[in-house]
């Protein structure tokens, strides 16, 4: 046997080793927690959540599984080998060396009601969940979620205060009546006493998505849709989350902005 494989195929024990291994700039032990986080690199990703920080990188070989708090030895090398990056690409990239650690992390059971809509975030530009009533401005972990639809989820709450899905407890169609409302091309303040800028429906601010509709700049609308409740009998939010959204189902009416 060769002694360069001999020595490699016993480091498994304890290490992974790769015979054409980068040649590593630096080597470090790091934690990852049990969730993902929503974060911005080119666009809207998720992020593991490293040494308590957001990681916009991934780790390969690493089989990342929510749930579990993480110690690990990684390597962080220069996959361009000193040639310059694609546009968009990370500088570094960073490989599992071994990993040390894995445990259960703590959690508590947690049951959430979703909106069927989503609504302008107060912290970004962007659109957040709306979670028993109030903004979630995160992902929650192994969910996908459809705008247009309530759902019951079943999940586990970690210390960070976020969330990985145990199961969709249920999932209904949110529905209602049909109308046609009037969407104008600009954007104002929310002026509901939160930072956001909304769009203009029906002559107001309106801080919710409308579900199916992709409108293009500078044009003004005039659209058929089917308002629904956002909270089920008995339920309501908070201030600034909007009681009812809307589904689109026709343009009716497109006039471009002078």
């Amino acid at each position: 046997m060769n002694a360069t494989y001999f020595f490699c195929f016993a480091a498994l024990v304890v290490a992974s080793c790769d015979l054409a291994g980068p040649d590593y700039i630096e080597t470090r032990e790091v934690t990852v927690g049990p969730t993902l986080a929503r974060c911005y690199g080119v666009g809207l990703q998720s992020c593991m959540v490293v040494d308590g920080g957001l990681f916009y990188d991934g780790i390969e070989d690493f089989d990342y599984e929510p749930g579990y708090d993480y110690r690990l030895r990684i390597g962080k090398y220069d996959p361009w080998e000193g040639n310059e990056p694609p546009q968009d690409a990370g500088r570094y990239a960073y490989r599992l060396i071994e990993q040390l650690e894995k445990t259960s992390a703590p959690s508590t059971p947690a049951t959430l009601s979703l909106a069927p809509a989503r609504v302008t975030c107060v912290r970004s530009d962007d659109f957040c969940l709306v979670v028993d009533g109030e903004l979630y401005d995160d992902l929650i972990t192994s969910f996908e979620y459809e705008a247009g639809d309530h759902y019951v989820l079943n999940a586990n709450r970690y210390r960070d205060g976020r969330f990985v899905l145990s199961e969709v407890a249920s999932r209904t169609r949110a529905a209602g009546a049909e109308e046609e409302i009037t969407i104008d091309r600009h954007r104002v303040e929310c002026d509901d006493g939160h930072p956001g800028y909304c769009k203009v429906v029906n002559g107001a601010p309106f801080r919710g998505e409308i579900v199916g509709f992709q409108p293009g700049h500078d044009y003004d609308y005039r659209v058929r849709v089917e308002r629904f409740d956002m909270f089920p009998e008995g339920m309501t939010g908070a201030p600034h989350v909007p009681a009812y959204g809307y589904r689109w189902l026709e343009t009716l009416e497109r006039t471009a902005g002078g």
